[in-house]
């Protein structure tokens, strides 16, 4: 079994007012598309990331064409949206890291069991951790009574 994603104590002072509707989404939605650019193009693939304060990791192969595109530019964004309209965009700069220690300390976040994926015999993992800089969040609802989305930025 997994930890749950929300780690209250573990926020930021600074942290979105809206985070805990954040996480409830996040819960609800737990795959997010990640985008990253490559040159002009831009790449969107599905992701499950896991949180930990207001960064967000994604666990991926050392061989992932995510990791070049990363290299060549650290600039990232994720979009969780559930079934009823409610989008939560998190965009940030990310860092790869192959520490295994590091792997090993934030594997209890993710949703799934990480093993499963990246056994023993299985491929050489990579972690991409997100240091978040931007969140909005917006319903169905705000779009058509054109409401704003609400936004946090980091303030450092």
């Amino acid at each position: 079994m997994t930890q749950q994603q929300d780690q209250p104590d573990a926020l930021p002072l600074d942290a979105p007012d809206f985070w805990p509707e954040a996480l409830d989404l996040i819960h609800a939605a737990p795959i997010a598309l990640l985008a990253t650019a490559h040159g002009a193009q831009p790449h969107v693939r599905p992701v499950t990331p896991a949180y930990v304060g207001l960064d967000a990791y994604v666990l991926t192969s050392q061989g992932a064409p995510k990791i070049n595109q990363i290299e060549g530019n650290d600039r990232v964004e994720l979009l969780h949206w559930t079934a009823d309209f409610r989008h939560l965009n998190l965009a940030g700069r990310a860092e790869i890291s192959f520490d295994v220690e590091k792997i090993v300390e934030v594997a209890p976040y993710f949703p799934y069991v990480v093993d499963d994926f990246f056994g023993p015999d299985l491929r050489p993992p990579a972690l991409i951790k997100i240091r978040l800089r931007r969140v909005s969040i917006t319903t169905f609802k705000d779009i058509i009574a054109d409401k704003l989305p609400r936004i946090w930025r980091a303030s450092s």
